[in-house]
């Protein structure tokens, strides 16, 4: 019995993590035992507990207390509760998921103490390291012993890095690189199955009739003009097509909303004729809105897959992305914070026929990556 301790702490590992929670339960419990870890990165009804419930993840066996809000603070607490845990539970491997400074702090931990680390998701590059997440995944990938790429992107991305499969026995030293196709994949077609369209009920939203947006990367909320920009271009886009925006936000979006923008400004955007504000959404209410919406306008990595997933164009707010094949394909586009070339993109999609041909697996990624931890560690 291998003892894998899961290391999560923010809003897109808690998802990707049912999909191998799930895969261990239905087909591996006699030969894998999960140790959840909680790093408490964002810790409150809406944005964790309640994806807990309702991905039927199992509760975290431990949960830390967080004080610090920075990048290196709140990396240093994870790195500090986290020896505790592992020098307790003396786990075979440590998982870690994407690029938070919960992953990081995961990849620093099982390097200092000796421990297999296993990274899902790796091999993905944005080549813009004044991303904190660019930083934690190359440093994540380089202290990994077993790597689980989603696309053959990924592993090109690896070998200019040297970092290859190795023949050796699985370790730091002799990394073993994977193609497993995408777990988020996995949970979209799985819990599709059970989205419900309250959520369109509930906040008037006509099928096919309107856009999604999301927004919460640093570079976006953390400058005023560019924040205010994206408001105001928005807000011509809504008008000029007569189509409602709908907005799940962020906590910290609206956070950054108040603090940068006038109040006339704030109410402005937020009280638009064409721009509904949603409560933050739960993973099935995001499935919901991705299927029954016509265009999705973003800048998250997984919501850009997801709406490719659901067969949805796809404007993504920043100047590159982890995600080429979905650009390279066609149907999505970046428009980085550029109202001419929302536009132009917009008017693009509606007169164009997208396909979407499958580039992210088979939706068994879960169970294949399972049975490499068993063979390998």
């Amino acid at each position: 019995m291998l003892k894998i301790l899961t290391l999560i702490g923010a809003r897109p590992q808690f998802i990707k993590a049912a999909a191998i929670s799930r895969a261990i339960k239905n087909s591996f419990s006699d030969k894998i035992e999960e140790v959840i870890v909680h790093s408490g990165q964002h810790y409150d009804a809406n944005m964790s507990t309640v994806f807990f419930d309702e991905l039927g993840i199992p509760m975290p066996n431990y949960t830390f207390e967080l004080n610090s809000k920075g990048h290196s603070g709140q990396t240093a607490e994870i790195l500090q509760q986290l020896e505790k845990v592992l020098t307790e539970e003396k786990p075979n491997a440590l998982l870690v998921y994407g690029d938070t400074n919960t992953t990081l702090a995961g990849a620093l931990a099982a390097a200092k103490n000796h421990i297999p680390l296993i990274h899902i998701e790796a091999g993905l590059r944005s080549f813009n390291k004044s991303m904190p997440e660019e930083i934690n995944r190359i440093m994540t990938d380089h202290c990994s012993s077993l790597l689980f790429c989603p696309t053959s992107t990924a592993i090109d991305n690896l070998q200019k890095e040297g970092i290859v499969h190795s023949n050796g026995k699985c370790g730091v030293d002799s990394p073993k690189v994977f193609a497993c196709g995408d777990i988020m994949y996995d949970n979209s077609i799985y819990f599709s199955d059970f989205s419900k369209e309250d959520i369109l009920v509930e906040n008037n939203l006509t099928k096919g009739a309107y856009m999604l947006f999301t927004m919460h990367r640093p570079s976006n909320t953390d400058d005023p003009e560019r924040l205010r920009n994206i408001c105001k271009m928005l807000m011509q886009l809504a008008d000029k097509h007569q189509k409602t925006i709908a907005f799940p936000m962020h906590p910290r979006t609206k956070n950054a909303l108040l603090t940068h923008l006038r109040l006339d400004e704030f109410e402005a955007f937020v009280q638009h004729n064409f721009i509904k504000i949603l409560d933050p959404a739960s993973f099935t209410d995001m499935i919901a809105l991705e299927k029954n919406c016509d265009l999705v306008i973003t800048d998250s990595g997984g919501v850009q897959k997801e709406a490719y997933f659901f067969e949805k164009p796809c404007l993504i707010l920043r100047s590159e992305t982890e995600w080429v094949e979905i650009v390279e394909q066609g149907a999505a586009i970046l428009i980085d914070a550029n109202e001419e070339k929302l536009n132009s993109s917009f008017d693009f999609f509606q007169s164009k026929s997208l396909t979407f041909p499958h580039l992210f697996g088979d939706g068994k990624s879960a169970e294949f990556i399972c049975e490499k931890i068993i063979e390998e560690i």
